[in-house]
């Protein structure tokens, strides 16, 4: 615990005791408000000192707070953290923001390229895509303490996202995925990627409802998993797709190329 400066000269302990930190109860953890993140108790003086060139003493800090004994230190939150994957709420004062969770193991990320590095490292042969899902992450503490953690937020109020999204464009990205990973060797083998796309765009069209709010859309809307009913339909219409093709090989050049046009559908 940073005890060194607690008798330090340049206190000034008469002053007013303005600081830039809060106490979320509920975690029993000291946030900075201006660094937006949680701190160690035993590292609030050298945090306050380095991020802010304040220095205060314990009891200064315990006085702002309004407590009586230390928070969590830096040895309790790194326990704390490793048995932690999902929190009903995060910590007052910490961004939530949208990220990915892993369904097999629910480790978080907030990018799609550092869940593709945790599959290729923990679950080979299995893809990423078909095995996460968007969920809210916060990322509570910094340095060797940096985990990001699944929130279930009850509110869009507290998530660090622009709600105003059109949530197409969040479907043509995950289209444009789909279409990138049809045109490998394996996937040349089936039916044109545009069609398949075009045909699970319509597919979810059709099972989207008007008055249905932006995160049940967003779940509705994720790449559909083997035990999905979709995913069925999807193999169905690709099976069909095929034989369309198959029927049509050597026939009119015309009405198979509007046939192979997502446009046309």
């Amino acid at each position: 615990m940073d005890l060194d400066n607690a008798g330090s000269p340049r206190e000034v302990p008469d002053a007013p005791i303005s600081l830039p930190i809060a106490l979320d109860l509920r975690y029993n953890v000291i946030v900075c408000t201006e660094c937006c993140t949680g701190i160690a108790f035993d590292h609030i003086q050298r945090h306050l000192r380095r991020a802010h060139g304040i220095r205060r003493g314990l009891d200064d800090i315990l006085a702002h707070l309004s407590i009586d004994a230390p928070t969590l230190s830096s040895a309790q939150i790194k326990d704390w953290i490793s048995e932690v994957w999902i929190l009903d709420r995060g910590i007052d004062g910490v961004p939530v923001k949208e990220g990915i969770t892993c369904t097999e193991c629910h480790h978080s990320v907030a990018k799609k390229n550092a869940m593709k590095t945790h599959f290729t490292g923990k679950h080979k042969g299995m893809k990423w895509s078909e095995n996460s899902m968007r969920c809210n992450v916060q990322m509570p503490f910094k340095r060797h303490l940096k985990k990001y953690i699944q929130i279930e937020v009850p509110g869009d109020e507290d998530i660090e996202m622009d709600t105003q999204n059109d949530w197409k464009q969040m479907l043509d990205q995950e289209f444009q995925e789909t279409m990138a990973e049809d045109t490998s060797s394996t996937a040349k083998e089936h039916s044109d990627a545009r069609l398949l796309s075009a045909f699970i765009a319509k597919v979810r069209w059709d099972l989207c409802v008007k008055d249905m709010d932006l995160l049940e859309l967003q779940k509705l809307a994720a790449a559909p998993v083997r035990s999905d009913r979709l995913h069925k339909m999807i193999l169905c219409g690709r099976e069909y797709i095929d034989k369309c093709c198959s029927a049509l090989n050597g026939g009119n050049m015309m009405l198979k190329r509007r046939l192979m046009s997502a446009g046309y559908i």
